[in-house]
């Protein structure tokens, strides 16, 4: 099943956050009282009580490439868009903001990394020695 949401990114979410009704669209199994999710969100003033589940996303018009990403759907109805937080959405791509011509791009890690000086490369890198040169 493929459905499209609208979706915020936030770069303080830890966690990337999908309504109940995108859940429904896509057969996600709900528990029959919100209290018996086991994953619980606070988020916009409210305790949200979810579902955590890997589903498979993608970026809207381009839809490739594709990625599996563990996302929480809360139980209940309310929550009024999509958040892509660095679980799910941060950790998969590159995101620059400018904030003064009021634009993001959203970039594959590799195409980012290959316009880096590789002085610059090193530095960022310097630090996680995990991530590779």
């Amino acid at each position: 099943m493929t459905t499209a949401t609208k979706a915020l990114i936030d770069t303080g979410a830890p966690r990337t956050i999908f309504p109940r009704g995108t859940g429904d669209l896509l057969g996600i199994g709900f528990p029959d009282y919100p209290s018996q999710a086991e994953t619980k969100i606070g988020l916009l003033g409210h305790r949200w009580n979810a579902v955590t589940t890997t589903v498979t996303l993608a970026l809207h018009p381009h839809n490739e490439p594709t990625w599996e990403a563990e996302v929480d759907f809360v139980v209940e109805e309310g929550l009024p868009f999509a958040l892509l937080g660095y679980e799910g959405f941060f950790n998969q791509w590159a995101v620059g903001v400018d904030g003064y011509h009021g634009y993001f791009t959203v970039e594959p890690v590799e195409e980012f990394d290959a316009r880096q000086p590789p002085t610059v490369r090193e530095q960022l890198r310097g630090g996680w020695p995990e991530l590779g040169a």
